[in-house]
């Protein structure tokens, strides 16, 4: 039985093609005066035979025998907003209107014009060539949309404007879903203000290119000041973008920039706070770039944080949107009805339960990491030990240096054999030494060596410390027997490149190496494309660096979680790169930070540590390789390894440190906020005058922010008198916390002699044994609990400091083959949780830090 085609409810696809004889055919046509220029001619069909590719057959396949010299551009349903369907001559109408020149269903225009004129009858909107795309929202992305929405209008009517977080891990589409926001909440005039201005495109492309947006105008530097006015006082929904830096700048005299005038003036119906966590890494977030770029991660993670006081603007609502907004949670400047999170655990669950036949699985295409961890051996972590707490240094390991009477870009390893070794390590091709220790029958897959990685190493990145050390390792690869087959990338130093720059080149070399039947490619990295930068291509990360905070690990390991997916028309989506690969060779250090990043997570989404850090393993499995064998570790694994050796003189050294104690401007702002808790210590020797000091760090340190902001507007630098100032601040923040770690170094003292171990620390001390902490301390309990509800005692690692102290008192209290943890019912207390750490449990004691 025949059908008609042209009865609207009859499904159809619609497809395009080009073919030998017309993809080559050069054409121009006048577009109001602009001449435009193209090559290829396209045909534009429908078909309801299933798909277009039948119908193809029907017409070409005389001519083109098995397709061959056709090319099928385009096959998807003719269908329309309102569920009905479309035929072919609509969209042939939309492009001659618009001035393509036609022959029969032959068309003188491009592929994109062919999309924007299927949209703009899909939607029943005029013909706009920037709009090619009409995709909707992710169920994620919906659920942002709605809770946000949810929580403005509950609270609109409160006084002062409304503040939400977007914690979301990258490729989440950041961008759209706040302009669809934007939407709902029915604003005109929203800014969009960022640490990071190369974010800039990729805000304008969402706006530009969805239909969704058509009556939106885009404002940034590149908008002549008059036509930005005239944007701003028109009825027409704007976006406005700048950076913060930029915003905060001053003229020479004092005054606001004259491009930023307007935005001062505006009352905005939101502003939009984008990569939120730039302003509040500091040091952390600098260790993704490139040392060279010293002036650009000054200009984007500055040292100081700029807060909403500093922007000096009207605004109904503030959007904040991170990928690791942690510090942000953890100070809590967000209530738990302010934060909407999407992590990678999110993600991979909804990729694994996807069920619904009839719509293809929007989480297909992006990849499941997993994480292989490499011992380098006894002698190698011996001659590379930083001689500092951390040990081993993958940056010692692999220290470079300038050549003698070499050029600029000519460096050397300290020691080069030792890298030829770890080369040869990564092919499987095993040290005498390394060789006795593996055992019979199970040596474990090497990056370069096994089968199940040839497709994520094929293009690979090495993230290194520096430029010397890219330097040096381009040299050994290029001169080695195995790896001078892979094209090898610098992507370090000036002259790679600055910020988004920088992708070009590796695009280039990947290329290259697909052109020439090359092994594959490797770029050498030491921070640039680190953030906010896609190379699709990558299939796996070497961590040859140490890093220090969980933040700047997993922003530079989620580069190659970027989907790759290839779809071609009536076949399903074909995922390129269903798995990517984290290749470390600090174990310690690696899972160290993997246990701290779940704990980050956890308290993100309040949700136990235990929980979500066997969750993420599930989702990102670990395989360490300790020398001997290589095994999947689970939950309780990782926390071993990573604290796995502890030693007294460390585990001292722990106990010390300045990171129990949190001494920064919010907790600072907190403890000046309770009288009560200051008149009580400063009965305290060492507490005399500290409502004084406190008050004047705050003064002090916002006036220096003003001033280093200033003078950087000017290009001026820092003069005597400010250095000073800056010294004298961090000295008296320094002598606060050294005061307030004199409590917690006494922790221990009162652990050995409390006998309440199976209880949380916290418990014991404000309930099972209060009298012996005042006695040790020095500390009452109303102090010690108002203290920690300030969150001036940092939790996450007074918990892994408490386990540790318990690892290694376990050792000492192991008596006739009885586990003393186990005669406690496996129940073991850390600060504030108390964990199981019996054989049932497959649940981690506590998080490293």
């Amino acid at each position: 039985m025949s059908v008609n085609p042209n009865d609207p409810s009859v499904p159809k696809r619609i497809y395009a093609v080009t073919a030998d004889g017309g993809r080559d055919v050069e054409w121009s046509r006048d577009v109001n005066g602009t001449i435009i220029t193209g090559t290829g001619r396209i045909k534009v069909g429908d078909t309801t035979l299933g798909e277009g590719k039948q119908r193809v057959k029907q017409w070409a396949g005389t001519m083109f025998p098995g397709l061959a010299g056709v090319d099928i551009l385009l096959d998807e349903l003719a269908d329309k907003s309102e569920g009905t369907y479309f035929r072919d001559y609509a969209v042939h109408n939309v492009l001659t209107d618009a001035g393509v020149r036609r022959d029969q269903e032959w068309f003188e225009c491009t592929l994109d014009e062919v999309r924007a004129a299927i949209v703009a009858v899909r939607q029943n909107r005029p013909y706009d060539v920037k709009r090619i795309l009409d995709f909707g929202l992710r169920p994620e992305q919906q659920d942002a949309v709605d809770e946000t929405a949810r929580y403005f209008k509950q609270h609109a009517g409160e006084s002062g404007a409304l503040h939400y977080l977007w914690n979301a891990k990258m490729r989440f589409g950041k961008t759209f879903t706040a302009y669809k926001l934007a939407a709902d909440m029915h604003w005109s005039r929203v800014l969009v203000l960022t640490y990071k201005p190369a974010v800039q495109s990729a805000w304008k492309d969402d706006l530009a290119s969805h239909v969704d947006f058509a009556d939106w105008r885009f404002v940034d530097r590149t908008v002549d000041s008059d036509d930005a006015d005239q944007i701003a006082s028109s009825t027409a929904p704007f976006v406005w973008f700048a950076s913060l830096q930029d915003l905060k700048g001053k003229t020479a005299d004092g005054r606001i920039k004259k491009h930023n005038e307007t935005i001062h003036l505006i009352d905005w119906d939101a502003i939009f706070i984008d990569e939120y966590h730039f302003g509040a890494w500091r040091q952390t977030a600098r260790d993704l770039y490139d040392p060279s770029e010293t002036a650009l991660a000054e200009e984007e993670a500055p040292e100081d944080d700029l807060v909403e006081e500093d922007f000096g603007l009207k605004a109904k609502h503030y959007l904040y949107l991170s990928g690791t907004p942690f510090r942000a949670i953890t100070n809590g400047e967000f209530t738990e009805d302010q934060v909407f999170n999407w992590t990678y655990i999110d993600e991979q669950k909804e990729k694994e339960r996807w069920s619904n036949p009839d719509v293809e699985n929007p989480y297909l295409d992006l990849p499941r990491i997993e994480m292989y961890t490499y011992r380098m051996g006894a002698a190698a972590e011996a001659w590379a030990d930083d001689g500092e707490f951390n040990g081993f240094s993958l940056n010692e390991y692999f220290r470079a240096a300038k050549k003698d009477g070499g050029g600029k870009y000519d460096y050397g390893f300290a020691d080069s054999d030792r890298v030829l070794e770890f080369l040869e390590m990564l092919r499987g091709k095993l040290s005498d030494q390394q060789k006795t220790h593996i055992i019979s029958g199970q040596k474990p897959p090497f990056p370069y060596e096994s089968g199940r990685f040839a497709y994520g190493i094929r293009h690979s990145v090495w993230y290194m410390d520096d430029v010397a050390a890219c330097c040096a390792m381009r040299d050994l690869l290029e001169g080695h027997p195995y790896f001078k087959d892979f094209v090898i990338h610098v992507a370090a130093g000036a002259r790679a490149g600055q910020g988004a720059k920088a992708k070009k080149p590796v695009e280039d070399a990947i290329a290259s190496a697909e052109r020439d039947g090359r092994a594959g490619s490797i770029t050498l990295s030491c921070g640039k494309l680190m953030t906010g930068v896609t190379i699709k291509q990558w299939g796996a990360i070497f961590m040859l660096r140490s890093l220090k905070s969980p933040e700047s690990y997993f922003q530079a390991a989620f580069r190659v979680q970027s989907p790759w997916a290839i779809s071609r028309a009536g076949e399903p989506k074909k995922v390129v790169k269903p798995t990517c690969y984290v290749f470390e060779f600090d174990p310690n250090r690696a899972l160290s930070l993997l246990a701290e990043y779940g704990t980050k997570l956890a308290n993100s989404e309040k949700e136990q540590p235990e929980k979500v850090l066997g969750e993420l393993i599930n989702y990102l499995p670990i395989f360490a390789f300790d020398g001997a064998r290589m095994a999947k570790l689970d939950a309780t694994e990782v926390l071993n390894w990573a604290s796995a050796g502890i030693g007294a003189t460390a585990l001292a050294q722990r106990w010390n440190s300045p990171l129990l104690v949190d001494v920064n401007d919010a907790t600072l702002q907190r403890l000046l906020g309770s009288p009560e808790l200051l008149a009580s210590l400063e009965q305290i020797e060492d507490f005399r005058n500290l409502s004084t000091e406190v008050g004047k760090i705050i003064t002090a340190n916002k006036k220096l922010k003003d001033t280093k902001r200033e003078k950087a507007e000017k290009g001026e630098p820092l003069d005597d008198d400010d250095k000073r100032q800056a010294r004298e601040n961090a000295n008296k923040r320094k002598e606060i916390r050294e005061k307030l770690q004199k409590f917690i170094a006494r922790v221990p003292v009162f652990m050995y002699l409390t006998d309440h171990r199976e209880s949380a620390l916290v418990d014991v001390i404000t309930s099972l044994d209060p009298a012996l902490f005042e006695r040790v301390t020095g500390l009452t309990i109303g102090d010690f609990t108002m203290l920690a509800d300030l969150g001036v005692f940092n939790t996450q690692h007074l918990n892994f400091a408490i386990h540790q102290f318990r690892q290694f008192e376990n050792a000492s209290l192991r008596y006739a083959e009885e586990d003393p943890f186990q005669a406690l019912g496996g129940k073991v207390g850390v600060w504030d949780t108390v964990v199981d750490t019996g054989p049932e449990s497959s649940s981690p004691p506590v998080q490293a830090p």
